[in-house]
């Protein structure tokens, strides 16, 4: 009996000088359960206010001195470049026009018959039928005349430009904005006639903290305006910081779709980088971290077992979500990881 007792102290001896982290039984490790990481994190999302700005907006003004004779748009129409707007009186400039095509009409026929002359005196010349000084003269009042010629043809040409300004028309495809005029009223050089803004070329503008702006690794854009997503893209960072608020404005493109001009939502920034719950983070030695499951291999029996590997997060904060760069298949501990210490014996549950 005394041999039997010894040899069951020596047994029960052996049982606590395993070698370290093997464990003798299920009943030795702390019972876990663990999940993928790639299902417990998330791309953050960040929310800025912005606004819809059109590339080109302008307040269309007349450049010559007139009656408005019609104008063929109202507020909130949609036009196409080269589209009729506002039709000015033109009857004076018409008839001037006509005075210089009159003119030189009749100058033309004056040059004809100089030119005639001359071409003749040539002819005489080498009979000497005419003088030399008779020749000159001819030939400088064909070079007068075809001065005038030119002088009168830019006349027209400025004439013609004059009308063409009787007649404003869309420089872009947009939306009638504004209208300051209407049917009878004299208008001078520079009065304003009709705000024009260009709804094709779009733009959003918003402005994002300085501290995002320096780490702006994005996953996606999107402007959000009454509940539906307008996918953008990033075009500029204005080189300027606000100094109050710590913001710089930033320039974003439409991809697809597109809203109207000075639509007022929010662009929501999905960054690249991922991160996990606070929920999950654990403290340990003033550090949070997570509690991974690591596989083991007993040296003596060769069996595998699992102990509780704690990773350590830098800049994780207490009670926020922290940033992590870590396999999306590696196991985290969920349940039974407050109990947990570095390197313990575990088993996993379902």
């Amino acid at each position: 009996m005394l041999r039997n007792k010894h040899l069951s102290c020596v047994l029960l001896i052996g049982c606590f000088i395993l070698p370290n982290g093997a464990k003798s039984s299920n009943e030795e490790a702390i019972p876990v359960t663990v999940k993928p990481l790639g299902q417990l994190v998330f791309h953050p999302v960040k929310k800025v206010p912005a606004q819809v700005v059109s590339l080109q907006s302008s307040l269309l003004s007349a450049e010559v001195s007139a009656l408005v004779e019609k104008v063929h748009v109202q507020i909130g129409d949609q036009v196409v470049k080269e589209q009729l707007l506002i039709t000015l009186e033109c009857d004076d400039y018409e008839n001037n026009k006509q005075l210089l095509v009159a003119e030189k009409q009749a100058l033309d026929a004056e040059y004809n018959f100089a030119d005639y002359q001359y071409q003749r005196s040539k002819t005489l010349l080498k009979s000497n039928s005419v003088s030399k000084e008779t020749h000159r003269r001819q030939s400088t009042e064909v070079t007068r005349l075809s001065a005038q010629q030119r002088l009168l043809q830019i006349k027209i040409q400025q004439s013609e430009k004059t009308i063409s300004r009787c007649y404003i028309k869309a420089p872009y495809s947009g939306v009638i904005a504004r209208r300051m005029i209407h049917i009878g009223e004299n208008v001078a050089p520079g009065s304003p006639l009709i705000k024009l803004i260009d709804i094709d070329n779009l733009e959003v503008e918003v402005q994002v903290p300085v501290v995002l702006v320096d780490d702006l690794d994005y996953l996606s854009l999107n402007f959000i305006y009454r509940n539906e997503a307008y996918p953008v893209k990033l075009r500029a960072i204005i080189p300027s910081i606000e100094t109050r608020a710590r913001h710089q404005r930033v320039r974003l493109s439409f991809t697809d779709k597109k809203t109207l001009p000075d639509a007022y939502g929010m662009v929501e920034i999905t960054l690249r980088r991922m991160n996990i719950s606070a929920n999950y983070l654990v403290s340990r030695n003033n550090q949070l971290g997570l509690f991974l499951i690591k596989e083991k291999t007993a040296e003596e029996t060769g069996n595998k077992y699992f102990i509780a590997d704690f990773h350590t997060l830098k800049n994780a904060l207490p009670g926020r979500a922290a940033t992590i760069e870590l396999p999306l298949d590696s196991r985290v501990i969920i349940a039974g990881r407050y109990v947990l210490n570095n390197g313990q014996n575990v088993v996993i549950q379902q």
